[in-house]
């Protein structure tokens, strides 16, 4: 009901998607801040009340969500700023330092409650049980299931890795919450104080997710792999232009999430005249510009598809080139006569599970073309997923 308020109140506005994409974020940080100061106020007066460390630890976690949303507040205000002379690829990516901020927090908060129930550990006090207290233990579970689904929610909806976080995060404190449940439980029909115990496993959970959380940013700030399903997205989009061959070797650079950028490498026929390529290109560019939001840019390689000779020796290479293990595709094929002398380049593509260097194979594959076609060869060779040798 809520998202549906958000996204009749966001909409009504006509935003474009950079400024709408803001809103959707700021409103889900407020929703956030709200709710865990709420819930840092009712626990922590619980855990004095009871004289629960693991209360108090789960309510000063709670304490640093609120901090976390603050943080995401002031990253979504940030990353929408337009490009400026100093950072010509704009400001989206402040937006996964957000991120990483967010995850230090939490690993910080995760030391100091360590800390707190080792020493609860060495002198223990003994619970002030209450079936009130419980009652409060499952509203605040219920509130922050709800809370990790509505960020979950919003970071599908907007493409948030800050949200994302924060649905892992608050997903996290429904656990560390019923550890503390289960902790009262006992005290209640056993006598036992685990409460310490269950601070320190509290903890835990929290350092876990806070390096998990670093790993993912920091993952996305030097650059990791694509998504596959937005590269065969883009691979069948370009493809379906008419004019093109092939489409391959593209690499998506990050940005933020509404600045992203492509590039590719397209098969064209070389009968076609530079003109014609050329508008054929720029066409596409604007297409997918239009459609994705993404900056495409393209580069031409001129494909020889009439040619017999060409078609010929393309097809006997393919053939000796098939028998060879951890070889994935061909791309940029075309042959050269220089003084009675074919000259063949290709680009060749090995698969990430090849185990032997790089360096060995493509010698393999020279010797081998070498010996079964009397032609000069030049090779370009990579594995699928990388692009830097």
């Amino acid at each position: 009901m809520l998202i549906r308020y958000i996204e009749k109140k966001i909409l009504s506005k006509k935003l474009n998607l950079i400024n709408e994409r803001k809103e959707f974020g700021y409103f889900s940080s407020i929703v956030g801040i709200v709710v865990n100061v709420l819930l840092f106020g009712v626990k922590i007066i619980v855990g004095l009340s009871s004289n629960s460390i693991a209360l108090i630890a789960d309510s000063i976690n709670n304490l640093s969500d609120t901090a976390t949303s603050i943080i995401g507040l002031v990253g979504f205000k940030l990353s929408v700023k337009p490009a400026d002379k100093e950072h010509p690829f704009g400001h989206g990516r402040t937006e996964y330092i957000s991120s990483l901020i967010v995850s230090f927090v939490i690993i910080l908060i995760g030391y100091e409650l360590i800390k707190d129930s080792y020493a609860r550990i060495v002198t223990p006090t003994t619970l002030r049980f209450d079936w009130f207290i419980l009652l409060i233990l499952i509203a605040t579970i219920v509130i922050k299931l709800w809370l990790s689904t509505f960020y979950l929610k919003m970071s599908k909806k907007i493409d948030s890795k800050v949200l994302k976080t924060a649905s892992i995060d608050s997903l996290t404190d429904v656990w560390a919450t019923s550890s503390v449940l289960i902790s009262f439980v006992i005290f209640n029909f056993s006598g036992l104080v685990i409460d310490g115990y269950v601070g320190i496993l509290v903890a835990i959970f929290i350092i876990y997710n806070g390096l998990k959380f670093i790993k993912e940013s920091v993952d996305i700030i030097i650059g990791y792999k694509p998504d596959f399903e937005l590269i065969k997205l883009l691979e069948e989009n370009v493809e379906s232009y008419e004019g093109i061959i092939n489409a391959h070797d593209i690499i998506v650079h990050d940005y933020g999430p509404m600045s992203k950028m492509a590039t590719a490498h397209v098969e064209i026929s070389s009968n076609l005249s530079l003109l014609v390529a050329h508008e054929i290109i720029d066409h596409i560019e604007r297409g997918i510009k239009q459609k994705f939001g993404i900056t495409l840019l393209l580069h031409l390689d001129p494909i020889e598809d009439t040619c017999e000779v060409t078609l010929d020796i393309k097809e006997r290479v393919y053939t000796i080139l098939k028998g060879i293990h951890g070889l994935k595709s061909i791309h940029d094929f075309r042959v050269i006569e220089e003084a009675q002398n074919y000259t063949v380049f290709f680009e060749l593509i090995a698969a990430e599970e090849l185990t032997q260097g790089l360096k060995e194979c493509k010698k393999e594959v020279h010797k081998i073309l070498e010996k079964e076609l009397p032609y000069t060869f030049i090779i370009n060779m990579r594995k699928e997923n990388r692009y830097i040798n």
